[in-house]
């Protein structure tokens, strides 16, 4: 900018010098030398800024992308102590309230963050600061409206939905997640208006301390509780209650920039209420699509919740011991999460070479760019799969002190394969401007899971539920797949789909190897839970390097063997 102004004041002088010749032409070649270096250097100065700008906007996504990671992993983690402290019923209390919690959450926030941010970045770009105070006011006035809709919706129908989950402790966990409602929409509209601003920092700081603050207050409320001797519906509403503390933090952190910037800037105006009601409209019908797709992502768990400990009911079980059933269904979930939310950045990362490839109109440069996601998709989640399926007995052990739920355990963690080949596939097509393909995908496989539940269960117990995610998931998955392939022509050739094999051969024959070799020895010299954490950590590390290193080994003999092809095509010589 500095030398952007000294340009203008040498333009100036040039000028100025002109006019003291006397004579036109002298006064033109000067104005007309003078603007064309101020043209010539002022566009490196107009580049360098938007080069500062792309850089600046890169940032801020490294650091959002940072921050939704750690969010999600300690969401994710914080779910093992809660097993561990408060037991398997309270564990599977809290995994069917919480999707729940997460329907309202969405039915009151989703989409509007980006509406928002949309909507401020607009008023900011025509250099309208009051417009942009206008519809954070807007925002936050409709999404304290539906936050506070959405709690007296949750909190009155506590007992009923408790009913249709099949365990009536419920009830006050709903009730405590309900209070999150007051708070959480509220921090959506204020991260939006950062995020439009483009100061990506206030919503990553709420983020991580929201996640940071609900986990610690959980662990504190359960710890007071055990020591108390709360009953198992004491326990989940503590458990619960950790949702509210940590938007209560995320609010206060948000309030207190905005309260610090609106203190800088003395210059604030209030909108009309014809003002704020257009605001409020526009950003309505910005959000309701968002809404709509995101729906999909606590259905499953619903689905799940309303079902399966109710059909628990049916295999045998009564009320509590149909509910610690859900629980032990639970446990190799968290793992398959983080193994999901891994492709989900993946997929995330690879999206900007492939849109850039599609509107350069190159159609050989997007097929290899969905062909690149789609194998790495396939070839993760198999790996995860099988390692999550193989080991289950001793991560059930290391995770949750006992073996309890085993099979089951193996058996979600075959979703994995689905779950990662959604997560990519979801990515890739929306970069191909398919933007509702994966949420129609999603929404049959909830469907088809609620079919299968009631098939499954009653005969199969938690066994039969995680053999209905397999199948539902699955599903979901090679649609997404058939439509990456109908978009772009993107598919795995059969000789990377033998190579998967023949890895995953070698991965499996090593840790059945290790396992029966080893779990002996380790029994013998350490305690069981330690004995399993080594043989599961071990194996995790063993099964991994195996699998990569047979995969490169594959992938160098397949560039090989094209090449010697090549030559051979080549041959003999001109």
């Amino acid at each position: 900018m500095g030398r952007c102004k000294t340009l203008e004041s040498r333009q100036a002088l040039r000028g100025d010098a002109a006019g003291a010749g006397d004579t036109s032409e002298t006064r033109a070649n000067g104005a007309a030398a003078g603007q064309t270096e101020l043209q010539a250097d002022g566009g490196s100065c107009d580049a360098a800024a938007g080069q500062a700008e792309s850089s600046a906007v890169w940032k801020g996504v490294a650091l959002m992308g940072a921050a939704v990671i750690v969010s999600k992993v300690i969401g994710t983690l914080q779910k093992i102590p809660l097993q561990n402290i408060a037991g398997d019923r309270v564990f599977g209390i809290y995994n069917a309230v919480y999707p729940f919690y997460q329907l309202f959450l969405v039915l009151a926030t989703a989409g509007f963050p980006v509406a928002v941010s949309l909507l401020v970045a607009e008023r900011i770009a025509g250099n309208d600061r009051d417009g942009a105070r206008h519809v954070l006011g807007a925002s936050t006035l409709l999404l304290a409206v539906t936050g506070a809709a959405g709690f007296v919706l949750m909190w009155s129908t506590a007992e009923l939905t408790a009913g249709w989950i099949g365990d009536a402790a419920a009830a006050p966990a709903i009730r405590m997640s309900s209070l999150a409602l007051w708070s959480m929409p509220v921090v959506a509209a204020l991260r939006g208006y950062y995020q439009g601003l483009g100061r990506m920092l206030p919503t990553a700081a709420s983020q991580l301390l929201e996640q940071t603050v609900r986990v610690a207050a959980m662990l504190a409320l359960l710890a007071i509780g055990w020591r108390l001797g709360w009953t198992d519906a004491g326990l989940a509403a503590g458990a619960a209650a950790g949702s509210a503390v940590g938007g209560l933090a995320a609010l206060a952190v948000m309030a207190g920039i905005w309260r610090r910037d609106r203190r800088m800037d003395r210059q604030v105006r209030s909108g009309t209420a014809i003002t704020l009601l257009r605001q409020v409209r526009r950003l309505a019908v910005l959000a309701f699509p968002v809404a709509m797709g995101a729906l999909v992502v606590p259905v499953l768990g619903v689905v799940d919740a309303f079902t399966v400990p109710r059909l628990l009911h049916d295999f045998g079980y009564g009320e509590a011991e149909a509910m610690a059933q859900y629980g032990v269904y639970s446990r190799g979930q968290p793992i398959v999460q983080l193994v999901v939310m891994v492709a989900g950045a993946i997929g995330a990362a690879l999206v900007p070479a492939l849109v850039a490839a599609r509107a350069r109109g190159e159609e050989a440069g997007t097929r290899l760019h969905a062909s690149s996601a789609m194998r790495a998709a396939w070839w993760i989640g198999a790996a995860a799969a099988a390692g999550i399926a193989l080991l289950a007995g001793p991560m059930n052990m290391m995770l949750y002190a006992d073996n309890s739920g085993t099979l089951t355990f193996a058996l979600i963690g075959c979703t994995a394969l689905a779950g990662t080949v959604n997560a990519i596939a979801a990515a890739v097509l929306q970069g191909l401007g398919a933007v509702r393909a994966p949420a129609l995908f999603m929404l049959a496989a909830a469907a088809l899971k609620a079919a299968l539940n009631a098939a499954l269960v009653p005969a199969l117990g938690i066994a039969g539920a995680a053999c209905a995610g397999i199948a539902a998931l699955t599903a979901a998955a090679l649609l997404a797949a058939g439509a990456v392939r109908r978009a772009c022509g993107a598919a795995m050739p059969a000789r990377s789909a033998a190579g998967l094999g023949l890895a995953l051969a070698v991965m499996a024959a090593a840790l059945v190897l290790a396992e029966r070799g080893f779990a002996p020895l380790l029994g013998e010299a350490l305690p069981p839970r330690a004995a399993a954490a080594a043989l599961a950590l071990g194996g995790t590390a063993l099964g991994a390097a195996l699998f990569i290193a047979a995969g490169l080994r594959l992938s160098a003999s397949r560039r090989a063997s094209c090449a010697r092809c090549r030559a051979a095509q080549r041959w003999p010589p001109a």
